[in-house]
């Protein structure tokens, strides 16, 4: 979307979602589970968790961690008129959806799904109704350099040699603190690569922001490809800082990597450290780096850029990147554009500039790097995943 009233491009949309807010004040997760857990807590955080819909009896006998469970079926004999927010699975989601429209509950106004929510609704929410800048997820990409040559890698990390130069401690500490100057409170905050266990003071810097800044995340997360252990004395400052792990499962094109992954678990297990790993990943996305050229026409980048919506941003010293892939695909793969595609969090300090940026608001509508990339009709271009080069 490109600026035209720079700081006050929300103000009318900002209108509607207090008003609809107002008249319902509670709000409902629909889906006791893990997604809905880590929901409950951001919500919890403005007073405005209700409880859980769920269709699970049991849990609606029982509870799900200390908050009460209602069937859709006892929500709407109350007569109730909250906003639902769907916290659930693909698959889930879609029968839940079915479920609350043949209930007559509409979508985008009665019930929303979690992430156009946590998207769209709730950082307007948290900034014109409780005056804090909410931000969904943000990154520290700590260094290029990956244990993995993966063809097609969205980074383009398969281009960078061992001998690459990381992110300076010094930069990467100011990343955080510059970050936190600005936005008050985030749901997840992540530390990537490359391969983030190949940075030497990946424990320091880990500390250093979970000291700061742990109580305004609701998650500290670092993604890896799980080919490298953590020391023990990293495994501590991952417990101390309620750190989760979040394993990208890469074995059915590695197999030997199955294997890793079990004795990962293993040393693991036995600590107070949070340990996910995804479904086996089959395939990727195609985001068409190095293949495509949109040209220059400014109104298709801007379509392209409007219906991507990426929720990755990047932090790297003062400057704020809206996609991270498109930074680091500059980077690794020597393309000489995007140098402006950011804010400067030094330079910036209006906050409802900050909060239009992170919805996808920009002087130019676009990224330079939209001009060579797939955007949103990526995912109809499927690769083999972690096929190694």
């Amino acid at each position: 979307m490109k600026w035209v009233d720079k700081g006050n491009e929300l103000t009318y949309k900002a209108r509607n979602v207090i008003e609809q807010f107002d008249e319902r004040k509670k709000i409902y997760v629909f889906g006791a589970g893990k997604l809905g857990e880590e929901l409950r807590v951001i919500l919890e955080r403005y007073g405005v968790f209700t409880g859980y819909i769920d269709n699970d009896i049991e849990k609606q006998k029982k509870g799900w961690r200390g908050a009460s469970v209602t069937s859709l079926q006892d929500y709407r004999d109350r007569n109730e008129h909250g906003w639902i927010i769907v916290a659930a699975s693909e698959k889930n989601t879609e029968q839940i959806c079915a479920q609350l429209k043949n209930e007559d509950l509409r979508e985008d106004e009665d019930f929303f799904l979690q992430r156009r929510f946590m998207q769209d609704i709730f950082p307007i929410l948290s900034f014109y109704g409780f005056d804090r800048l909410f931000v969904e997820l943000a990154q520290i990409c700590l260094t290029e350099r990956c244990t993995l040559k993966c063809k097609k890698c969205a980074h383009a990390c398969f281009n960078v040699p061992n001998t690459a130069k990381d992110l300076p401690l010094e930069t990467a500490q100011k990343s955080a603190d510059i970050f936190f100057s600005r936005f008050d409170i985030i749901n997840e905050f992540v530390l990537i690569g490359g391969e983030p266990f190949l940075y030497k003071d990946l424990e320091k810097i880990v500390a250093y922001i979970g000291e700061r800044y742990r109580e305004r995340m609701n998650i500290f997360s670092i993604t890896t490809n799980g080919t490298i252990f953590p020391s023990d004395g990293l495994i501590r400052t991952f417990e101390k800082y309620d750190v989760t792990i979040r394993v990208s499962d890469y074995s059915k094109s590695i197999p030997q990597l199955k294997k890793q992954y079990e004795r990962l678990y293993k040393k693991i297990a036995g600590n107070k450290v949070d340990i996910w790993q995804t479904d086996s990943e089959s395939s990727w996305f195609d985001h068409g780096f190095g293949q495509i050229d949109r040209g220059d026409g400014t109104d298709e980048l801007i379509a392209v850029f409007d219906r991507c919506q990426t929720p990755c941003r990047e932090i790297r010293g003062s400057k704020y990147h809206y996609c991270v892939m498109a930074r680091s695909v500059a980077d690794n793969l020597g393309m000489d554009i995007g140098a402006n595609d950011h804010i400067d969090l030094e330079e910036v300090g209006d906050r409802n500039i900050l909060l239009e940026f992170q919805m996808g608001f920009s002087d130019k509508g676009f990224l330079d790097m939209c001009r060579y990339c797939r955007g949103d009709e990526a995912k109809k271009y499927r690769i083999p995943a972690a096929e190694q080069i």
